[in-house]
């Protein structure tokens, strides 16, 4: 069965979107986690004031926000400000005191969901040199480490990584994460993605080699010593400032495969666009492996602007459901949201426009999924409304299309043989066109589907990392990725 858009899952809302605090609460840097009672817990704020709201089962509305550090200047951007992370009803939320670039890093958190908070605790003392952009992630142990950008040479910046041994009290100094990677220096104001995975420390991060900007993945068993560092990034983007703009996880999606996804310009089109890379955290004694790095539009659009991907999982089912929101700017900035079920994982061409029935800008999504009373995935959806001034949330469901074209035949088969790769399509499936693109989403070949000699595609016409797709004359679109043998 496949939908009319190649979409097999959809987001039904429950409502209209709804403000969680007056404008004059400000819309900036919006972060979004769960507690241990899975209510959304947002931040967001405006010049110089940093905000938390929970959401009040009870009450069934979002509570009056309460200020962080009100009597500081707290920096505030919405790609370079706080960052949020959760366990439980366990949150750290870690922040930039303005012009305080030096020893301004901060850190609040909450033992009880959300309802209080403690106070400010200095992440940095007595620095030599610049600690910017605390991005916080939490171990195992239930301890907070965050990536920092250190230094004050755009040209010589590292990756340092901060270690909370007690909970977020006290933070040891800094240690160099990414010596490992290429180049000297890493993005100054891309904001990075420490994580805890398969027993190890990790961070993601956007490098600068020497003007190439792509991420690197930095890995370490001890939270210390980082010696390992992976390219997961193969568009290779030269550019001379830093796009400001950080990456997304979800996983395990598969034993020991994860998903990140990113905005990169180093494509085909020349457009900010969202690539998804896979990577096997298992691979090389836990320093990982890339697997792939896929677009998620090759189709669907043909005239935009994709940036701020975020990505959510839900674990409830029989196997995960992943979902990928960006904003996008086409004659306008609306929220894409692709959505996929793990076992047959699918995020290209499927976005659905969510806000596109709602006047004004919305951009910069936050996500997270939790479990409904009836044992169901519930998506919550939070984003800057512009022209508001304010942050619009909405929650719901997640379904089968109600439109969907039925194929009694199976789906499409790609069959690689050692001098190229032949697709075989059944009668269902015809007539059709098919595809080949690059992993940047550059078309490379293209043709229609023979019936009786079926389709054959040479590996000298074919990208190291190819994306097959087929698409028929009633819109129906079906699209897999493969390696050519041999690579």
């Amino acid at each position: 069965m496949h939908s009319t858009n190649g979409q097999n899952l959809v987001f039904v809302p429950s409502g209209d979107p709804i403000e969680i605090a007056p404008n004059s609460f400000g819309n900036k840097a919006l972060r979004m986690v769960l507690n241990a009672e899975e209510e959304p817990v947002i931040a967001f704020g405006t010049n110089g004031h940093l905000y938390v709201t929970r959401w009040e089962s009870g009450s069934g509305q979002f509570s009056d926000p309460i200020e962080i550090d009100p009597n500081e200047n707290v920096f505030m951007s919405d790609s370079e400000g706080p960052r949020m992370a959760s366990q439980g009803d366990y949150i750290i939320l870690t922040y930039q005191l303005s012009g305080q670039w030096a020893d301004g890093a901060r850190s609040v958190h909450s033992t009880d969901g959300g309802l209080t908070w403690s106070e400010p605790v200095p992440m940095v003392t007595n620095p030599s040199e610049d600690h910017f952009m605390p991005c916080v992630a939490i171990d195992d142990d239930g301890n907070p480490f965050a990536g920092v950008k250190v230094g004050n040479n755009p040209a010589t910046i590292y990756e340092g990584i901060l270690h909370s041994p007690d909970g977020g009290m006290t933070w040891l100094d800094a240690v160099n994460a990414s010596d490992a990677a290429d180049g000297n220096a890493m993005c100054e104001c891309c904001p990075s993605l420490p994580f805890w995975a398969e027993g190890r420390y990790y961070d993601l991060v956007r490098n600068n080699n020497s003007n190439m900007r792509d991420f690197w993945l930095m890995s370490s068993a001890d939270g210390a010593n980082w010696s390992d560092a992976i390219d997961i990034d193969p568009t290779d983007w030269m550019i001379s400032s830093c796009p400001a703009s950080g990456p997304t996880l979800a996983g395990p999606v598969n034993d020991s495969e994860y998903l990140v996804a990113f905005m990169s310009a180093g494509g085909a089109s020349g457009q900010s666009r969202v690539y998804v890379s896979q990577v096997d955290l298992a691979a090389n004694d836990g320093a990982g492996a890339w697997l792939l790095t896929e677009p998620v539009t090759l189709n669907q659009f043909e005239n935009a602007t994709q940036n701020v991907p975020v990505f959510a999982q839900w674990n409830g089912g029989d196997s995960p459901l992943v979902a990928l929101a960006w904003e996008q700017n086409t004659s306008g900035y609306d929220i894409q949201l692709a959505i996929s079920n793990g076992s047959d994982l699918v995020l290209t061409d499927i976005a659905q426009n969510i806000t596109e029935e709602w006047s004004g800008q919305h951009r910069r999504p936050a996500i997270a999924f939790s479990t409904d009373d009836d044992g169901q995935a519930k998506l919550h959806l939070a984003w800057q409304h512009s022209a508001s001034g304010t942050i619009h949330y909405m929650s719901g469901s997640v379904t089968t299309p109600s439109i969907v074209i039925c194929f009694a035949e199976p789906e499409p088969q790609i069959m690689q043989e050692s001098s190229g790769v032949r697709i075989q399509l059944t009668e269902g499936w015809m007539p059709a066109r098919w595809n080949v693109w690059d992993i940047t989403g550059r078309l490379v070949e293209t043709g229609s589907y023979d019936p009786f000699e079926g389709a054959w595609i040479p590996n000298d016409r074919l990208p190291s990392h190819a994306i097959i797709g087929v698409e028929t004359e009633n819109g129906a679109r079906w699209a897999q990725s493969i390696q050519r043998m041999g690579q």
